[in-house]
């Protein structure tokens, strides 16, 4: 009985490390650039992707934010900002595809969000 116990405690440990080692090898990462571009800056806003949730603050016009992500899944890009001016911009875009790895910029202008890959 004592030999059995330490055969299944065993199995578990390798189950664990395999299940580690196999998440560390196959995790893709993606990274987001946001682009301001429009005639006013950013106050603040929110960058949705693969389930994570980003709050970012201010982006002056003519500056950028980069954002680093994890590709856990497909998903597209679900981007919510407000301007200085209190005007909002929603826009739902791209497609974030699991086993890859994304390098991509939003670049937000006063009306309408781009996508460049």
């Amino acid at each position: 009985m004592r030999y059995w116990k330490a055969a299944v405690l065993g199995v578990c440990c390798f189950l664990l490390v395999f299940w580690y080692s196999t998440s560390i090898v196959l995790s893709y990462d993606g990274q987001v650039l946001i682009l301001n571009a429009a005639t006013e800056s950013v106050k603040n806003g929110q960058l949705e992707v693969c389930g994570q949730k980003f709050l970012f603050g201010e982006i002056e016009q003519g500056k950028s934010k980069a954002i680093h992500y994890e590709v856990r899944s497909d998903s597209q890009y679900a981007l919510a900002v407000e301007f200085d001016s209190g005007r909002k911009l929603v826009k739902e875009l791209g497609h974030v595809t699991s086993g890859r790895d994304f390098q991509d910029i939003l670049t937000l202008r006063d009306h309408e969000v781009s996508l460049t890959r």
